[in-house]
């Protein structure tokens, strides 16, 4: 059976809650979450103090640290970059497959 992180994000006026289906190997889900939060939180901050912040930068920025974080890795560079690409696709599945709750005054 397939770990599961349960996560919430909250965007705008909408609140999902959905599980992140870990990879059979996860050493320590604590810290998957943990990690994820705090980037998150942090991006958010950045871009409230920044709100010109383009999407396309976000995403470039995003894709220069993880792409700094895989070549620093004692991995195989192709190996990671394809268990990025597999990881990537299944957590937007399982953000998209969430369950959206409106919140606020809408």
């Amino acid at each position: 059976m397939k770990k599961k992180l349960p996560f919430s994000i909250i965007f705008k006026d909408t609140n999902i809650d959905f599980n992140f289906v870990l990879h059979d190997q996860t050493v320590n889900s604590e810290h998957v979450g943990k990690i994820a939060s705090i980037l998150i939180n942090e991006i958010d901050k950045e871009i409230k103090k920044n709100p010109n912040t383009s999407e396309g930068d976000l995403i470039q920025a995003l894709a220069l640290f993880i792409a700094t974080r895989i070549t620093v890795s004692s991995f195989d560079d192709k190996k990671i970059l394809d268990f990025f690409s597999n990881v990537l696709e299944k957590a937007i599945e399982n953000i998209n497959s969430g369950k959206k709750t409106t919140i606020g005054n809408s």
